[in-house]
């Protein structure tokens, strides 16, 4: 129950970081749902979800948590590098992609430091 209230916590955290960070940066938000870039998104979602379901029987075999975990931080870089490109290539005049890019390595970071914590 603990660990749940701490991701709780970091999501609101996130959350109220992320509005800052637009706040300071005077960055609005826009949605690739609202640009050209909705198909191409939600395909390339698909295909590293897809991609990353076929790695599960790799990583979640092994004894090793380690490389589950490893494997949660491959992914979740990888959809948000990719959110970031389609932000930077498809949303004209918004820096969308700085958001994204400068909450990505905080949100790693406190995931990381989460499960070395309690695990």
């Amino acid at each position: 129950m603990e660990i749940v209230i701490i991701l709780i916590l970091l999501a609101i955290g996130l959350f109220i970081f992320e509005k800052l960070m637009r706040k300071w940066l005077n960055i609005e938000k826009v949605e690739l749902s609202e640009t050209p870039a909705k198909s191409i998104d939600r395909w390339g979602r698909g295909i590293i979800l897809v991609l990353a379901l076929c790695t599960i029987p790799f990583s979640a075999g092994s004894e090793e948590m380690e490389r589950l975990l490893w494997f949660f931080v491959v992914y979740l870089l990888a959809v948000n590098l990719f959110q970031a490109y389609l932000q930077w290539k498809y949303i004209e005049g918004s820096k969308e992609y700085v958001v994204t890019l400068i909450a990505l390595p905080i949100g790693i970071a406190a995931f990381l430091s989460i499960i070395f914590i309690y695990y």
